[in-house]
């Protein structure tokens, strides 16, 4: 039985290395075959991660570097010449990039089943082209594999089968469980004089919030005030980057206590959210791995589709209330925090139960 895992970005990098190691006990049975986009050119979050996470793949796309519609169109026609060379029993499809729906229009073109995991998540905010992705993904997918009651609820509201749908929890988590003796590793912390539970970090990469100036602007203004007393650090994605350099009331400098820092590897990305005091974030996997480690996650915008991470984690949604997430920051550094509760599911073996679901039904 052969299997197309297709991988774009670095979150599917992450979850596709723990679904490869669970696939290593089906090898007589099932092929898995890592099937790369190319959607992530940066080293840093493409063959960097790659080779850190030992994943190699079976066949790389060869797309151009372009964006939106033109980037999805290259990624199917790309994609459409692999499978008519070699095509699979089964197109196994992780989240929610532009990469996860191209290879879901190829299969479903071609006839071909697929399974999405992480299906379900809804942020209820059809503008953004995540939550569109998901949507169309789930519409297109024989067998959903949900990571939370939410997404079950969700697929049951919009008239899914239940049959359809597997429990299998969160592969995020198995990622995490797999990779935190490796970050412990890491030398991280003392490259840049981090204490840990000292320090304040944050991300932002998606276009609704970049799009923002305002909002950036003021943000990173509060964030200027706050590091005279505070050390934040701020992990700077190549988009976002881009987008500050072209902000000239943003001064890309680091100081002591404000530092602007290149995306990391995973295990030093793991072992400085593990250590952080707090996140700050736009980022959905992030709002996972923060409450899977307990720390504390402040999420920028106005929805989230990983809405348990609020319930049962230690995720709190702040809009884009400047003067608000100030507030909030202070509190929870003056002790006001969250106490995250076990979540059912992300225990480590969602890969293996999503593995073994696959052997029993394909």
């Amino acid at each position: 039985m052969k299997i197309d895992l297709i991988v774009g970005v670095r979150p599917d990098i992450i979850r596709a290395a723990a679904l490869e190691h669970a696939f290593k006990d089906y090898e007589d049975t099932m092929e898995l075959r890592i099937i790369y986009t190319s959607q992530h050119y940066d080293p840093e979050l493409s063959q960097d991660l790659l080779d850190q996470l030992n994943l190699i793949p079976y066949a790389i796309l060869e797309i151009g570097r372009s964006e939106g519609i033109v980037n999805l169109a290259s990624i199917m026609v790309a994609y459409a010449l692999q499978l008519n060379l070699d095509p699979p029993d089964l197109v196994l499809i992780v989240g929610n990039s532009d990469s996860a729906l191209a290879g879901s229009l190829v299969a479903a073109r071609h006839n071909i089943k697929i399974a999405h995991v992480d299906s379900g998540v809804r942020s209820f905010d059809n503008h953004l082209p995540e939550e569109q992705n998901d949507i169309l993904i789930d519409r297109l997918s024989s067998f959903l594999f949900t990571a939370s009651e939410e997404a079950v609820i969700n697929l049951i509201r919009e008239g899914y089968d239940s049959a359809s749908m597997f429990e299998s929890g969160n592969v995020r988590a198995d990622a995490v469980f797999r990779n935190l003796g490796f970050s412990e590793e890491s030398t991280i912390l003392d490259r840049y004089g981090l204490e840990p539970s000292s320090y304040i970090m944050l991300t932002l990469h998606h276009k609704h919030i970049l799009g923002n100036k305002g909002f950036v602007a003021a943000l990173f203004t509060m964030l200027e005030e706050l590091s005279e007393n505070l050390r934040i650090y701020i992990l700077l994605h190549p988009k976002t980057a881009m987008v500050l350099e072209g902000m000239p009331e943003i001064i890309l400098e680091s100081t002591d206590n404000l530092q602007f820092i290149s995306s990391q590897n995973y295990w030093d990305t793991l072992k400085l959210i593990k250590n952080s005091a707090l996140l700050l974030t736009d980022s959905q996997g992030l709002q996972e791995e923060s409450s899977i480690l307990g720390v504390q996650c402040l999420t920028l915008g106005s929805s989230t589709n990983r809405p348990i991470t609020l319930a049962r984690g230690t995720n709190t949604l702040m809009g884009t209330d400047v003067p608000g997430i100030k507030t909030k920051i202070l509190a929870i550094m003056d002790g006001d925090r969250l106490d995250g509760y076990p979540i059912i599911g992300w225990d480590g073996k969602a890969s293996q139960r999503i593995v073994k679901f696959l052997s029993e039904n394909l």
